[in-house]
C-alpha cells in the first residue's frame, strides 16, 4: 500500500485494516520482536452497555459488543451497529478489538515458551508487533487530517 495515499475517516474499512496489518506482518523481523517486547498486565474489562436501548438495537450492540471483545478487528464492517457509528466511534471500536487480540495473543506467549515451540513464539510476537503498527497506522490515517474539529460548530 502506498503510505503517501490520503485515506479519509470514512475509507478505514476491514481492508484496508486487513492491508496494513499483512503490510505490517510482511516488515517485522525477528530481531525486532526479541528485543524486549513488553506485555501490557493491565488491560480494560468490557465495556457496560447502555439499560435504555431498544431491544433490536441491543442485540445489535451486542453483537458488536461480541466481535470486539474476540479481537476480531478485520471483521466489523458488515454490523449495523458498527455502521451506525460516527467515524470516530468507528475507530475507536476497531482500535478496541485490536486490543482485544493483542491480549489475547498475549497470554497465549507463555504457553508457547513452555511447550518449546520457539518459531511459534517468534510468529505470535511478530504479530503481536504488527498489529500495534497497524493500530498505531489507524489513528494516524484517521487524525492526520481529520483530527482537529471547530468546537464551537453546532
Amino acid at each position: 500500500m502506498d503510505t503517501n495515499v490520503v485515506v479519509t475517516s470514512g475509507q478505514i474499512t476491514d481492508e484496508l485494516a486487513r492491508q496494513l496489518n499483512t503490510q505490517n506482518e510482511s516488515q517485522v523481523k525477528e530481531e525486532e520482536v526479541l528485543e524486549g517486547t513488553v506485555v501490557d498486565e493491565s488491560f480494560p474489562g468490557p465495556t457496560p452497555t447502555p439499560v435504555s436501548s431498544p431491544a433490536a438495537s441491543k442485540s445489535a450492540e451486542d453483537d458488536l459488543r461480541s466481535r470486539i471483545e474476540s479481537g476480531e478487528w478485520d471483521n466489523l464492517d458488515d454490523l449495523e451497529a458498527f455502521r451506525v457509528r460516527t467515524p470516530e466511534g468507528q475507530l475507536m471500536a476497531r482500535t478496541e478489538s485490536l486490543d482485544y487480540r493483542v491480549r489475547q495473543l498475549e497470554r497465549r506467549l507463555p504457553m508457547l515458551l513452555n511447550q518449546h515451540l520457539h518459531d511459534a513464539y517468534i510468529q505470535v510476537l511478530k504479530k503481536i508487533h504488527a498489529l500495534r503498527k497497524t493500530k498505531s497506522a489507524l489513528f494516524y490515517f484517521f487524525y492526520k487530517d481529520s483530527g482537529q474539529r471547530d468546537l464551537n460548530a453546532p
